[in-house]
């Protein structure tokens, strides 16, 4: 299980990056987010007021010791909006302190350039994955879609009761027309240090492709090697994260002919074809995929659905999805799917026909909030769904197979 946060959970955005006292001019606008942890490294992304370079600090206890100073291709990171800083060279399943340490950076030309007094973030705490630990445990969010006040709870709940790793499944923002809202939309929502201390692992879902800038959230933001579908492990759960992408045809007149989603997803399918054959995947003792839209829906469909998406769209499910994937999907023994997008919890049971469970969360009013958390051990794998109040309004259990 992750550290807990070093300092309070109602810390104030100026607190989280120890500023409270911070006089005008250069800023650190957030608090740290931990992205893509894996056994030996995580990224480590802050939001700045203006050009500045940085490093991260760490260590196994709060004096920490050691630094990790990022480079890509011979240069040092400068960013005049999210710093994204690498740290590399960690242990598997090690609890580690940190902080972010950043400079103001003026180029006056070439040849002067110029560096200001240094600003520090709080100390946290946050532990590696380990693919040998006895247990993995997961918060899933999805559809927060920029409510403040469901974005605030879910936090709360996470810091309450830290897991191994967040994962945001998609619908993160409404769209993305400006880039300069995706500090507030992925790197501060609600001013809240969600991601300081739980590793974040983030999904798209179908609105956060949409908006003239939506293609800048892969300047900042994306899952492992710079995809939005990925794999990995964490004890005994196998985890996989899949792009449903848009849920609507790419043909559909509204998307002006710039979606290819159809290709995207066959070549997923190319892909999640070999991973199910890897060792470390089919050993897993449960396997989990995370995927914004459902592949299924059984039951009754609400009236005003077909008026939602138009006339012949199924935009509740992703078809396409379900037609390349499914198949691999059961081939690969995957126990369960957690998708978001119908704002309408459901559960479909695995059958005779399907060998996942499809799980589906809540939506972005306060009253649709769910946190979806997952324990799991070598034996069985419990899901519950919590409301902001904590209470748990459902859970399901799984024996391994």
């Amino acid at each position: 299980m992750t550290g807990t946060l070093a300092a309070s959970a109602t810390l104030s955005p100026a607190a989280a990056t120890g500023q409270e006292n911070q006089p005008g001019g250069f800023r650190i606008l957030s608090a740290p987010v931990l992205l893509n942890v894996g056994p030996d490294r995580v990224r480590v992304l802050v939001a700045v007021s203006g050009l500045a370079t940085g490093i991260v600090e760490f260590g196994p206890t709060k004096s920490l010791g050691k630094s990790s100073e990022s480079q890509n291709r011979g240069m040092r990171p400068i960013s005049d909006r999210i710093l994204q800083l690498d740290v590399t060279g960690l242990k598997p399943g090690t609890k580690y302190f940190y902080r972010v340490k950043t400079w103001p950076v003026h180029f006056a030309n070439a040849y002067k350039i110029q560096r200001g007094e240094p600003i520090e973030t709080e100390i946290f705490s946050f532990r590696t994955l380990d693919p040998e630990a006895d247990t993995a445990t997961f918060t899933c969010w999805n559809d927060t879609h920029e409510n403040a006040v469901s974005l605030s709870g879910l936090t709360e709940l996470l810091q309450r009761n830290p897991t191994d790793f967040l994962l945001w499944n998609g619908d993160a923002t409404n769209d993305i027309n400006r880039q300069e809202r995706l500090v507030e939309q992925f790197i501060s929502p609600a001013g809240k240090p969600f991601a300081a201390s739980t590793p974040l692992f983030l999904g798209r879902g179908n609105h956060d492709v949409r908006g003239r800038d939506a293609r800048f959230l892969a300047d900042i933001i994306t899952g492992p090697e710079g995809r939005y579908y990925y794999a990995f492990r964490q004890g005994p759960l196998a985890c996989l994260v899949m792009d449903t992408g848009e849920d609507k045809p790419d043909a559909t007149p509204v998307y002006a002919g710039l979606n290819d989603f159809a290709s995207y997803r066959t070549e997923q399918a190319r892909w999640l074809a070999e991973v199910i054959k890897q060792p470390w995947f089919r050993r897993a003792a449960f396997r989990v995929a995370f995927l914004h839209i459902p592949l299924v829906w059984e039951t009754e469909i609400p009236a005003h659905w077909p008026g939602v998406w138009g006339a012949g769209i199924k935009g509740w499910i992703c078809e396409d999805g379900y037609n390349k994937w499914h198949d691999l999907l059961c081939k690969g023994k995957v126990d369960l799917v957690i998708s978001g997008h119908t704002h309408q919890p459901a559960w479909f049971p695995a059958n005779r026909n399907r060998y996942y469970a499809q799980l589906i969360g809540g939506g972005p009013a306060p009253e649709q909030a769910l946190a979806i958390t997952g324990r799991v051990t070598k034996k069985a794998m419990e899901i519950k769904l919590q409301n902001l109040q904590g209470a748990t309004v459902e859970s399901y259990s799984f024996a391994k197979k």
